[in-house]
């Protein structure tokens, strides 16, 4: 859905849902998660001020807005639906581990490929490698990579 360009609300929702899914079963198994690598980075905030950030825009969609205003607006950025994917997508895999299904394992290693503060990953390089433009492509041109390379996972060339 994110990779076709669909709704940026649906998709954010969903992304939410499945992070606090698979957030929550990790913490229950004592299996470190994306959270607890924010919290390290941001000593200084608190458990519950991580998560008000993380669910910003989550809660501003199953809420109505705390002064009654219908015409309340928020920012919803393609960025913040790319992160929310791979926060899911990166508990899920800590979780599942060898378990973790393919298509997970393809967003988090498109995720790493099209960001470039993973541009020295061997996974990242991999994928430039394969897809060539697809690091330095515009976000229309790395989403065509990115069904390119789902397309390919599916069909076991990869």
């Amino acid at each position: 859905m994110y990779l076709d360009g669909g709704d940026v609300v649906a998709i954010h929702t969903l992304a939410c849902a499945a992070r606090g899914i698979y957030e929550k079963h990790c913490s229950m198994a004592g299996i470190p998660r994306f959270y607890d690598h924010i919290a390290a980075t941001y000593p200084e905030m608190r458990q519950k001020e991580i998560f008000d950030a993380l669910n910003h825009a989550r809660n501003f969609f199953k809420h109505p807005d705390a002064d009654g205003d219908l015409a309340a607006e928020i920012e919803l950025s393609d960025k913040d639906n790319k992160l929310m994917l791979f926060l899911a997508a990166y508990d899920c895999s800590a979780l599942l581990t060898a378990q973790t299904p393919r298509l997970v394992q393809a967003y988090n290693a498109w995720f790493m490929a099209t960001e470039p503060d993973f541009s020295d990953h061997a996974c990242a390089q991999g994928l430039e490698a394969r897809y060539p433009g697809i690091s330095r492509g515009t976000v229309d041109e790395q989403r065509m990579f990115g069904r390119r390379f789902v397309q390919d996972v599916i069909a076991g060339k990869i």
